[in-house]
């Protein structure tokens, strides 16, 4: 069976408006997102801002990440998170994975895609 591709995708400033037209096609194609909210709460704002980009069957996972600086505490945070979206990927299921600003830039994702890579290389 095919691995299903994983995107990490920054959502904009806020403004369901103001995301890419590139965000958006790939959103069209995905069978799942992943959001991130903290371990105290449930509430995603990019998940919010994603809702009307995508068709009614797309389930949107929500990830919870704690606001600690023990890194023990992190790690275990970001291995969990990613064995969650492994398993999604591993039955060839395409993913987005939505963050506030830039993906890649102090976000989420860029963590969490380093420890989807230790696990799955």
């Amino acid at each position: 069976m095919t691995q299903g591709i994983l995107y990490g995708i920054g959502v904009g400033p806020g403004d369901p408006d103001f995301i890419t037209l590139k965000a958006v096609s790939i959103l069209s194609q995905v069978d799942v997102v992943f959001g991130a909210s903290s371990a105290k709460n449930s509430h995603s704002q990019a998940a919010e801002i994603v809702k009307p980009h995508l068709k009614a069957s797309v389930p949107i996972q929500i990830l919870p990440f704690p606001m600690t600086r023990n890194k023990q505490v992190m790690e275990a945070a970001w291995q969990d998170n990613a064995r969650t979206v492994i398993k999604v990927l591993e039955q060839g299921k395409d993913a987005a994975f939505i963050t506030l600003g830039d993906s890649m830039t102090y976000s989420t994702y860029g963590y969490l895609l380093k420890s989807v890579r230790k696990l799955a290389p």
